[in-house]
Protein backbone atom coordinates (compact mmCIF):
# COMPACT_ATOMS: atom_id res chain seq x y z
CA UNK A 1 0.00 0.00 0.00
CA UNK A 2 1.58 3.44 -0.92
CA UNK A 3 3.14 5.14 2.27
CA UNK A 4 4.60 8.79 3.16
CA UNK A 5 8.33 8.32 3.43
CA UNK A 6 9.50 11.39 4.93
CA UNK A 7 13.72 11.83 5.10
CA UNK A 8 15.51 13.88 7.18
CA UNK A 9 18.30 15.69 5.30
CA UNK A 10 21.55 16.88 7.33
CA UNK A 11 23.26 13.34 7.93
CA UNK A 12 20.53 11.83 6.31
CA UNK A 13 20.12 13.24 2.50
CA UNK A 14 23.10 15.32 2.53
CA UNK A 15 26.46 14.71 4.39
CA UNK A 16 27.98 18.14 6.00
CA UNK A 17 31.35 18.89 7.39
CA UNK A 18 31.06 20.32 10.97
CA UNK A 19 29.61 24.13 10.31
CA UNK A 20 31.69 27.24 10.31
CA UNK A 21 32.46 29.06 13.98
CA UNK A 22 31.35 32.23 14.97
CA UNK A 23 34.44 34.24 13.57
CA UNK A 24 33.64 33.25 10.12
CA UNK A 25 29.57 33.83 10.65
CA UNK A 26 30.70 37.63 12.30
CA UNK A 27 33.32 37.94 8.91
CA UNK A 28 30.78 36.75 5.99
CA UNK A 29 28.18 39.48 7.66
CA UNK A 30 30.34 42.12 8.25
CA UNK A 31 31.39 41.92 4.50
CA UNK A 32 28.20 41.21 2.61
CA UNK A 33 26.21 43.55 4.91
CA UNK A 34 28.53 45.65 4.91
CA UNK A 35 29.11 46.10 8.99
CA UNK A 36 31.85 46.72 11.01
CA UNK A 37 33.31 43.65 13.00
CA UNK A 38 31.77 45.07 16.08
CA UNK A 39 28.33 45.32 14.98
CA UNK A 40 28.33 41.97 12.99
CA UNK A 41 29.26 39.93 16.51
CA UNK A 42 26.69 41.92 18.25
CA UNK A 43 24.22 40.51 15.22
CA UNK A 44 25.31 37.24 15.43
CA UNK A 45 25.47 36.70 18.77
CA UNK A 46 21.83 37.95 18.89
CA UNK A 47 20.55 35.67 16.17
CA UNK A 48 22.24 32.65 18.10
CA UNK A 49 21.22 33.30 21.46
CA UNK A 50 17.44 33.13 20.35
CA UNK A 51 18.13 30.19 17.80
CA UNK A 52 19.68 28.18 20.75
CA UNK A 53 17.45 29.16 23.51
CA UNK A 54 14.60 28.12 21.12
CA UNK A 55 16.37 24.88 19.81
CA UNK A 56 17.23 24.07 24.10
CA UNK A 57 13.14 23.35 24.39
CA UNK A 58 12.06 20.93 22.82
CA UNK A 59 8.29 21.90 22.54
CA UNK A 60 9.36 25.52 21.42
CA UNK A 61 8.43 27.00 17.97
CA UNK A 62 11.64 27.55 15.60
CA UNK A 63 11.46 31.59 15.41
CA UNK A 64 12.65 32.33 11.23
CA UNK A 65 15.87 32.97 10.84
CA UNK A 66 15.57 35.39 8.23
CA UNK A 67 13.14 37.39 10.96
CA UNK A 68 16.06 37.33 14.04
CA UNK A 69 18.52 38.64 11.56
CA UNK A 70 16.47 41.56 10.17
CA UNK A 71 15.87 42.32 14.45
CA UNK A 72 19.06 42.14 15.47
CA UNK A 73 20.05 44.55 12.31
CA UNK A 74 17.02 46.80 13.57
CA UNK A 75 18.63 46.82 16.93
CA UNK A 76 22.17 47.92 15.55
CA UNK A 77 20.30 50.91 13.30
CA UNK A 78 20.77 48.56 10.45
CA UNK A 79 18.76 47.63 7.44
CA UNK A 80 19.21 45.72 4.53
CA UNK A 81 17.16 44.01 1.45
CA UNK A 82 15.77 40.31 1.90
CA UNK A 83 18.37 39.05 -0.79
CA UNK A 84 21.64 40.57 1.17
CA UNK A 85 20.47 38.91 4.07
CA UNK A 86 19.57 35.53 1.99
CA UNK A 87 23.53 35.78 0.64
CA UNK A 88 24.93 36.49 3.86
CA UNK A 89 23.40 33.38 5.40
CA UNK A 90 24.42 31.07 2.20
CA UNK A 91 28.03 32.32 2.46
CA UNK A 92 28.19 31.48 6.65
CA UNK A 93 26.85 28.23 6.16
CA UNK A 94 29.17 27.48 4.12
CA UNK A 95 27.24 26.93 1.01
CA UNK A 96 29.71 28.82 -1.22
CA UNK A 97 32.09 26.07 -0.13
CA UNK A 98 31.66 23.13 -2.10
CA UNK A 99 33.12 21.05 -0.70
CA UNK A 100 31.01 21.60 3.11
CA UNK A 101 28.06 19.41 2.01
CA UNK A 102 27.75 16.59 -0.55
CA UNK A 103 25.03 13.96 -1.67
CA UNK A 104 24.65 10.94 0.20
CA UNK A 105 23.59 8.82 -3.13
CA UNK A 106 22.79 5.74 -1.82
CA UNK A 107 19.58 7.37 0.56
CA UNK A 108 19.11 9.88 -2.96
CA UNK A 109 19.00 6.85 -5.22
CA UNK A 110 16.51 4.80 -2.47
CA UNK A 111 14.42 7.88 -2.45
CA UNK A 112 14.10 7.91 -6.67
CA UNK A 113 13.09 4.28 -6.03
CA UNK A 114 10.82 4.84 -3.53
CA UNK A 115 8.75 7.71 -5.47
CA UNK A 116 8.75 5.77 -8.80
CA UNK A 117 6.97 2.85 -6.87
CA UNK A 118 3.73 5.25 -5.83
CA UNK A 119 5.17 6.55 -2.30
CA UNK A 120 4.87 9.90 -1.39
CA UNK A 121 8.17 11.10 -0.84
CA UNK A 122 8.65 14.61 1.53
CA UNK A 123 11.57 15.90 3.42
CA UNK A 124 11.76 17.51 6.96
CA UNK A 125 14.58 19.35 8.39
CA UNK A 126 15.47 21.06 11.58
CA UNK A 127 18.09 23.99 10.37
CA UNK A 128 18.76 27.39 10.05
CA UNK A 129 18.72 28.28 6.56
CA UNK A 130 15.44 29.36 5.11
CA UNK A 131 13.39 27.21 2.48
CA UNK A 132 14.71 29.10 -0.62
CA UNK A 133 18.22 28.63 0.27
CA UNK A 134 17.43 24.91 1.54
CA UNK A 135 16.12 24.09 -2.19
CA UNK A 136 19.31 26.04 -3.70
CA UNK A 137 21.30 23.93 -1.78
CA UNK A 138 18.98 20.62 -2.63
CA UNK A 139 19.24 21.81 -6.32
CA UNK A 140 23.13 22.60 -6.30
CA UNK A 141 23.54 18.61 -4.95
CA UNK A 142 21.55 17.36 -7.64
CA UNK A 143 19.09 15.98 -4.76
CA UNK A 144 16.30 14.18 -6.91
CA UNK A 145 13.41 16.66 -7.48
CA UNK A 146 10.46 13.46 -6.14
CA UNK A 147 10.02 15.03 -3.18
CA UNK A 148 6.36 16.59 -3.02
CA UNK A 149 6.43 18.51 0.14
CA UNK A 150 8.82 19.99 2.26
CA UNK A 151 8.97 21.38 6.22
CA UNK A 152 12.23 23.18 6.72
CA UNK A 153 12.13 24.69 10.19
CA UNK A 154 14.24 28.12 9.42
CA UNK A 155 10.87 29.44 8.09
CA UNK A 156 9.34 29.05 11.66
CA UNK A 157 7.45 26.61 13.84
CA UNK A 158 7.34 23.41 15.44
CA UNK A 159 10.61 21.24 15.01
CA UNK A 160 11.78 17.79 15.61
CA UNK A 161 11.40 16.17 17.88
CA UNK A 162 8.11 18.12 18.10
CA UNK A 163 4.68 15.97 17.23
CA UNK A 164 3.25 18.99 15.84
CA UNK A 165 6.16 19.01 13.52
CA UNK A 166 5.47 15.43 12.34
CA UNK A 167 1.90 15.53 12.37
CA UNK A 168 2.31 18.55 9.36
CA UNK A 169 4.81 16.98 7.44
CA UNK A 170 2.95 13.55 7.13
CA UNK A 171 -0.91 15.39 6.45
CA UNK A 172 -2.86 13.15 4.08
CA UNK A 173 -4.57 9.86 4.15
CA UNK A 174 -1.94 7.95 4.20
CA UNK A 175 -2.10 4.35 5.53
CA UNK A 176 1.22 4.30 6.55
CA UNK A 177 3.91 6.12 7.24
CA UNK A 178 7.44 6.42 7.47
CA UNK A 179 10.59 8.18 9.02
CA UNK A 180 14.01 7.79 7.77
CA UNK A 181 16.84 9.54 9.52
CA UNK A 182 20.02 9.38 11.23
CA UNK A 183 18.60 10.64 15.18
CA UNK A 184 17.16 8.59 17.49
CA UNK A 185 16.25 11.28 19.46
CA UNK A 186 14.73 13.81 16.60
CA UNK A 187 14.16 11.12 14.11
CA UNK A 188 13.64 7.59 15.21
CA UNK A 189 12.10 7.98 18.85
CA UNK A 190 9.49 10.50 18.08
CA UNK A 191 8.30 8.66 15.18
CA UNK A 192 7.82 5.31 16.94
CA UNK A 193 6.04 7.01 19.33
CA UNK A 194 3.37 8.29 16.92
CA UNK A 195 2.85 4.69 15.03
CA UNK A 196 5.32 5.06 12.31
CA UNK A 197 7.54 3.65 11.11
CA UNK A 198 10.98 3.99 11.12
CA UNK A 199 14.88 3.25 9.47
CA UNK A 200 17.89 4.77 11.10
CA UNK A 201 20.66 6.09 8.52
CA UNK A 202 24.05 5.64 9.74
CA UNK A 203 25.91 8.50 8.01
CA UNK A 204 29.14 7.08 8.09
CA UNK A 205 27.68 3.98 6.18
CA UNK A 206 24.25 4.90 4.55
CA UNK A 207 23.16 1.82 3.62
CA UNK A 208 19.20 1.84 2.15
CA UNK A 209 18.51 -2.20 2.20
CA UNK A 210 16.06 -1.45 5.16
CA UNK A 211 14.80 0.76 4.15
CA UNK A 212 13.48 -1.06 0.36
CA UNK A 213 12.93 -4.04 2.19
CA UNK A 214 10.49 -2.25 4.32
CA UNK A 215 8.50 -0.91 1.35
CA UNK A 216 9.27 -4.31 -0.77
CA UNK A 217 11.68 -2.43 -3.27
CA UNK A 218 14.49 -4.84 -2.94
Amino acid sequence: MPAVVVFDCFDTLVLSRPLPGAEHFTACLADVLALDQRRAGEVVRSVFDALLTAMADPSALQPPTLDLLEAALREQGERRERADLEEALWRAFGCADPAQYTLCAPVADAMTRIAAAGHTVRLMSNCYLPGPLMRRLLDGLHVPGVYERALFTADGGPKKPDPRAFRLIAEGAFDRRVMVGDSAELDIEPARALGWETVRVNPARPDPARLLALLELR
